[in-house]
C-alpha cells in the first residue's frame, strides 16, 4: 500500500461524514416539520371546519397557512434536489401542500357552495 493511500484511509477515518450528518439532520428537521403541518392541519379541522370561525380568527389563520405553504415550497427545492434522494420526503411534502392549499381556499373563498366545501373537506379529511 502507498503512503498516500494509507495517509488518506487515516484522514477519512478522524473527518466525520459531514454529508450524512447534513442529510440526517434535514431528515429529522422534516419530520418536525411534518408534526407542525399536522398540528395546522387539525387546528384547521377542528376551528375552522368544525365550528364557524371569527373573521380575526379566519386572517390570522390564512397567515398561517401562507407562511405554511410558501416554507413548504422552499424546503421542497432543498429536498428535491437528486443528490438529497429522498423520493418519500419529497411525496409527503408535496401532498402536505396540496393539504395546505386546499385549507387555504376554504377559508379564502367565501364563495364556495355547499358542494364545493363538502368535496374539499372529504379531500382534506377522507376520514
Amino acid at each position: 500500500m502507498s503512503h498516500c493511500l494509507v495517509n488518506a484511509t487515516a484522514a477519512d477515518e478522524r473527518m466525520p461524514d459531514i454529508e450524512m450528518q447534513a442529510k440526517e439532520l434535514t431528515k429529522l428537521q422534516m419530520q418536525q416539520w411534518f408534526d407542525w403541518m399536522d398540528r395546522i392541519l387539525e387546528v384547521h379541522r377542528s376551528n375552522f371546519v368544525l365550528r364557524e370561525a371569527t373573521p380575526p380568527e379566519i386572517e390570522k389563520h390564512k397567515s398561517v397557512l401562507k407562511l405554511a405553504i410558501r416554507t413548504c415550497h422552499l424546503i421542497n427545492a432543498l429536498i428535491a434536489d437528486p443528490d438529497f434522494n429522498e423520493p418519500d420526503l419529497v411525496s409527503r411534502l408535496q401532498i402536505r401542500i396540496r393539504q395546505l392549499q386546499y385549507a387555504y381556499s376554504l377559508v379564502d373563498d367565501s364563495k364556495l357552495s355547499e358542494e364545493e366545501a363538502e368535496q374539499l373537506l372529504q379531500r382534506l379529511f377522507p376520514e
